[in-house]
């Protein structure tokens, strides 16, 4: 197969090459955003379901320290009622009592004046009798800011002497107005704060606990580290006595990135994309073939056109020229029969030259060659010549014309003998249309709008079937009724007619119905 414009086949593969890349970065586009906004919406459900486990943690973690803080609050409360530490003996069976149910708490001790005189239970706790606040640093600062503020505070975790980790509630005991002491309620903070790391319903959380400092920033005091800071977490303040922790909590496990669904996104894509590459590449490879049995075809009609120009119109003209000097006399006069034959021999071959130079037309019109000799003429002269040149034809065929120009001073501006050859073509078509006796009609009027003159012609056949209407003025094309083939034709008349009126500035087109045909040429009009 030969293609049309060998360069430019690519043209639509390469097209549909930047289509389908516009395509694929939409495509990825969309689906990156569709991706962006499943994991949104799995982040947000994430979030929402850490603030509820966040609410259940702390909860938990309120109700341990509990326990310690309201025990250190009635022990001050008696403190107060019996004036200091008068009746340890009482006052260590009240403490066995309300310890019997606590058992995150390792020991309470009354430190009157900072010094711990008094600890409960006493045993494993030997070493922290009798130790002043003011001799440890670690604590004496602690111990310090509470006297300044007279208000209970919660400290640690803290490394004991005993040997392990606590938390520490401190409560300063105030009597008459005057700073008499405190009371110390150690937890354990494996006991308090291990429960963050051992509670079944907590395993596939990170929870870290954080202390607020005032001017910097949040230390950790208990819990792992937590994952990166682009993984979903939620954190909650708890504000205890002097003290505010931060509750961190965060899924063990980090959220994936949704390349599961993106990838079946991105299949769904590629096979779009291939079934579009598909569908598109055949329509075009089909679209090429086409056009290039098209020009195939053009090639062939152009090559028939160069052959009848140079094979038969130069033996053509001469075999013209003979049958004149004979039909002339030139060899002397001719007997009646030898006359006839002579004169039916050269209108035939005076028809066939007629259909060569229509073939040569065609080619020049074609080919953008047709050279126009443009003039000023009147509009009814020129109808009235063709409607004379061809009126021979049409009494032959019993025909009459039906002349309507109501505007004699009509002017045009066009090649006269090309404008002549326009007007025979529509007129003899009329002719050889229409019914024996019937009328065909020319008329000239003006265009609304003003711009052109209107040449109709009219006649009285029985019309162009409806299916071959859009081929009219294609090249090589009949109808296929039994009026067309009898009255023959090459196809190109109509063809010829409207290139020719086209390059003239006009246009020219055509209302058909089973009373008839009507064409009408629309001339620029001339002004001045």
């Amino acid at each position: 197969m030969r293609w049309p414009l060998g360069a430019t086949v690519g043209q639509p593969f390469r097209r549909l090459a930047v289509g389908l890349l516009l395509l694929a970065v939409l495509g990825a586009l969309i689906v990156e955003i569709m991706a962006w906004q499943l994991r949104s919406l799995e982040r947000e459900e994430i979030e929402n379901d850490l603030i509820i486990r966040s609410s259940d943690v702390r909860s938990a973690l309120e109700t341990r320290l509990r326990d310690g803080i309201y025990l250190t609050r009635g022990l001050v409360s008696f403190l107060k009622s019996q004036q200091g530490l008068r009746q340890p003996e009482a006052l260590e069976r009240w403490m066995a009592s309300m310890l019997a149910d606590a058992t995150d708490i390792r020991n309470i001790g009354i430190a009157p004046n900072n010094r711990i005189e008094l600890i409960y239970p006493l045993e494993g706790n030997e070493a922290a009798l009798g130790l002043d606040y003011r001799e440890s640093p670690q604590q004496w600062a602690a111990v310090k800011h509470m006297m300044e503020t007279r208000e209970p505070m919660l400290a640690g975790p803290l490394q004991l002497i005993q040997g392990s980790t606590a938390l520490i509630y401190r409560a300063p005991v105030i009597m008459d107005g005057e700073y008499w002491g405190l009371v110390s309620t150690v937890m354990s903070a494996d006991r308090v704060l291990g429960m963050l790391d051992t509670e079944q319903r907590w395993q596939d959380l990170r929870i870290q606990l954080q202390r607020e400092q005032v001017g910097g920033e949040p230390i950790a005091i208990w819990g792992g580290e937590l994952i990166d800071d682009d993984q979903p977490r939620h954190m909650m303040r708890i504000h205890l006595p002097g003290v505010i922790w931060r509750l961190v909590v965060q899924n063990r496990e980090p959220v994936r990135e949704a390349s599961t669904l993106r990838l079946a996104f991105y299949a769904v894509l590629v096979l779009v994309l291939l079934l579009i590459a598909y569908v598109r590449s055949n329509g075009i490879r089909q679209q090429l073939e086409r056009e290039a049995m098209w020009a195939e075809n053009e090639r062939l009609k152009t090559d028939f056109i160069s052959t009848i120009n140079h094979e038969l119109r130069t033996p053509l003209t001469s075999i013209l020229g003979t049958l004149g000097l004979l039909d002339g006399g030139a060899t002397g006069v001719l007997p009646d029969k030898a006359h006839g034959m002579v004169s039916v021999a050269r209108r035939n071959a005076e028809h066939l030259l007629r259909l060569i130079n229509d073939l040569l037309d065609i080619d020049k019109l074609v080919a953008g060659q047709l050279m126009l000799d443009m003039q000023p003429h009147r509009l009814d002269s020129l109808l009235q010549a063709a409607m004379e040149e061809n009126h021979g034809f049409a009494s032959r065929q019993q025909i009459s014309w039906v002349y309507d120009n109501p505007h004699p001073e009509a002017w045009v501006r066009v090649d006269a003998t090309r404008f002549r050859q326009v007007l025979d073509n529509l007129l003899s078509n009329a002719v050889k249309f229409s019914p024996v006796g019937a009328t065909v009609s020319i008329s000239v009027y003006a265009e609304d709008g003003g711009g052109s003159w209107c040449v109709a012609v009219a006649d009285q056949g029985e019309g162009i079937a409806p299916e071959f209407q859009p081929r009219v003025f294609e090249r090589f094309t009949q109808a296929d009724g039994s009026s067309r083939r009898k009255t023959g034709g090459t196809g190109l008349g109509l063809a010829i007619a409207r290139g020719l009126i086209q390059q003239m500035g006009g246009e020219i087109d055509f209302v058909s119905s089973s009373q008839g045909t009507c064409f009408t040429l629309h001339i620029p009009k001339l002004v001045n």
